[in-house]
């Protein structure tokens, strides 16, 4: 087993890979690079996308080589490990889109109206503001006003990404309560 060719198993390249074989581990990446990219660029369409999300992949199944545990074929897996990570960037992408339209929103909103208008809409904002508890409106302001990333809001508040997502999410429910009804 010291010369590797393309003539192994998939079972014995993975043995070998959670000895820490990376002639193994080149072995089974010449072997589905191309069908793994494949996958994520149909789910991505997105060339570098794509690329990263393959290597994310591999490079995770080598750093957790000695504890995963596949059932189902080494193909299958890797395979499915790719459509989760696509999943999860698509649902990231969308995410971001969405709060970039409701803030592109807000400031056509107010950009193209009048002065008067402007402050009254200013007005509405600062009161329904009021109604957002401080944590969350801290973290909206820091999401929206700031431009900063969820991970990065987390870090700096000493929270969860999803607690910091939570707390963005309550200030929007409350906001678009608030200005509804005015």
């Amino acid at each position: 087993m010291n010369q590797l060719n393309n003539n192994h198993s998939e079972e014995e390249l993975f043995l070998l890979i959670r000895q820490g074989s990376e002639a193994a581990f080149s072995c089974l990446y010449q072997r589905y690079l191309d069908l793994l990219f494949s996958r994520a660029y149909t789910l991505l369409h997105n060339e570098d996308e794509a690329k990263d999300v393959v290597q994310e992949v591999l490079i995770w199944l080598w750093n957790h080589r000695a504890s995963v545990q596949i059932n189902t074929t080494l193909k299958a897996y890797l395979l499915g490990a790719v459509q989760q990570r696509c999943a999860d960037q698509i649902r990231k992408k969308v995410n971001r889109n969405n709060r970039q339209q409701i803030y592109a929103s807000l400031s056509t909103t107010i950009t193209g109206a009048s002065p008067l208008e402007t402050k009254e809409l200013s007005n509405q904002l600062q009161a329904a503001m009021a109604l957002v508890s401080p944590t969350s409106r801290k973290v909206f302001i820091m999401s929206y006003i700031e431009k900063k990333q969820l991970k990065e809001i987390a870090a700096t508040m000493n929270m969860k990404v999803q607690t910091a997502k939570n707390h963005v999410q309550q200030a929007l429910k409350i906001l678009r309560q608030h200005l509804r009804k005015n």
